[in-house]
């Protein structure tokens, strides 16, 4: 759905006009309407800051606008993690968990999959089948606009189907590196490795670092926990932030593909509780 359509980012504030302005105009709709159903952020930035959102204040840190910054576009990005962020979190004490928690059922039954699931998929032979479900058109033509050489991009594609994630993500990761800025800041080659590195995020949140990448677990650890110390209210805030970031950012199309099919029952779980958060229903505790 484009922007010219029915759901449209609210532009309540100068920093969040700036900001959106820069994200998918095929983002997710109901991505779309959680973010308007979540009140205006507040933006600080004091020198030297990273970004960030404290639910105590309402409040994200990042620059006004990003155009001067060291890092460029990739602040558009950060907002859109830290957004999801506000939209799992606000009104509610950090430190007991966004509505992110109600995601824990679903890593669960992820996790419980993965030995299954990778064993299978690293044992095959090339050609013998296939772990991982084939790209979708869509998915499939943002592919092949990142990839120029389509050997490699087909390569890609093989590497995710077979379940070996790391490597494709990496392998997109360097097709992405020294490649020309794009025609607008959404198509600048940082933000779309900003875009793939919070994939790997997505999939070190949900299996706890046993694949992908992010934040050590030590890191983890220091949150509250979901039944176990391996899961706790952070690694489901982190996959619903993550998950958030891939159906807004420009190339929505693969990376939502992407991190649905790594770990398809915490993004349903997801892509539910965020309806029910745009319906200003979310019914989770």
């Amino acid at each position: 759905m484009s922007r010219g359509q029915a759901a449209r980012f609210a532009e309540r504030t100068a920093f969040e006009r700036h900001y959106v302005k820069h994200l998918s105009e095929n983002a997710n709709p109901v991505a779309i309407l959680a973010f308007n159903a979540t009140p205006p952020v507040k933006r600080k930035f004091p020198a030297g800051a990273r970004g960030a959102y404290r639910a105590d204040g309402h409040y994200i840190v990042a620059p006004a606008r990003f155009e001067a910054m060291p890092d460029g576009a990739i602040w558009v990005g950060v907002f859109a993690h830290e957004m999801g962020h506000a939209i799992d979190l606000h009104g509610r004490p950090a430190d007991q968990g966004g509505r992110s928690i109600w995601l824990a059922p679903a890593i669960r039954r992820d996790r419980d999959r993965i030995g299954e699931r990778w064993v299978a998929a690293r044992s095959r032979v090339a050609g013998e089948g296939r772990e991982m479900p084939e790209f979708p058109p869509a998915a499939h033509a943002c592919l092949l606009a990142l990839i120029a050489d389509r050997r490699e991009a087909r390569r890609v594609a093989r590497q995710w189907r077979a379940g070996r994630m790391e490597e494709a993500l990496a392998a997109l990761i360097r097709a992405r590196r020294g490649a020309p800025a794009g025609r607008s800041p959404a198509c600048d080659p940082r933000l779309q490795i900003y875009g793939f590195a919070v994939v790997g995020a997505f999939i070190g949140a949900v299996y706890d670092l046993a694949r992908g990448s992010g934040p050590p677990r030590a890191y983890y650890r220091r949150f509250r926990h979901l039944g176990t110390p391996t899961l706790t209210i952070a690694h489901a805030a982190e996959a619903f932030a993550n998950a958030y970031v891939a159906d807004v950012l420009e190339g929505t199309e693969l990376l939502s593909f992407l991190v649905r099919t790594a770990a398809p029952h915490t993004h349903a779980a997801y892509r539910v509780l965020l309806a029910r958060i745009a319906a200003r229903h979310d019914g989770a505790t």
